[in-house]
């Protein structure tokens, strides 16, 4: 016999919205801010411009969904499983991607100052421009991570003061991390490579 919704305890009619009910959806510009989204199936979802700032999105499924422009900050996406996902020009900072598998998922200008990719599999996945800075690698698969060259992974601040640059030059002050922790501000988003401005 099949079971039919009157049949299903809340906790299964629960399960069976997160596994299926997500998938496929608009959520372009959505306020998801501090949601628990743990476990929820976003296969295929449009979530451009999305503000997910400090959500709980451990064991979420992001494969394929657009998440371009996406505000991440803080979010936990541990056990994410992001492939083929479109992160380009989403604001990532302190986001925690440990655990999580990113196969050819595209992080192009992506800002991911203080991210963690603790054991996270990065398997062709593309960081051209990303802001990494103060990023965290430890365990990571980085088999065929694509545009390493082309990632951000240091500043140069001249010894006079001034704003910061990408280019090296002689005498620079060199910075491997981000001076804000996971706090960000207009000083410190240097308005990137992708000319956008962030609270």
């Amino acid at each position: 016999m099949h079971p039919t919704v009157q049949n299903l305890s809340k906790s299964q009619v629960v399960d069976t919205a997160r596994a299926y009910a997500f998938a496929g959806r608009n959520y372009e510009r959505g306020d998801l801010r501090k949601k628990d989204m743990r476990g929820v199936n976003f296969t295929c979802s449009n979530m451009r411009s999305a503000d997910l700032s400090g959500s709980d999105l451990r064991g979420a499924i992001l494969v394929n969904a657009d998440l371009s422009l996406a505000v991440l900050k803080n979010c936990d996406l541990r056990g994410a499983i992001l492939s083929g996902a479109d992160l380009t020009n989403s604001y990532c900072r302190a986001a925690d991607f440990s655990g999580a598998v990113m196969w050819h998922t595209v992080l192009k200008g992506a800002i991911c100052k203080n991210a963690k990719f603790f054991d996270t599999d990065l398997t062709g996945a593309d960081i051209c421009r990303a802001e990494m800075l103060g990023a965290r690698f430890d365990g990571a698969i980085v088999t065929g991570l694509r545009n390493v060259d082309r990632a951000i992974f240091r500043w140069f601040i001249p010894p006079t003061g001034g704003r910061p640059c990408y280019d090296p030059f002689p005498g620079a002050i060199v910075l491997t991390e981000s001076v804000t922790g996971s706090n960000s501000y207009q000083e410190n988003s240097g308005l990137g490579q992708t000319g956008r401005e962030y609270e």
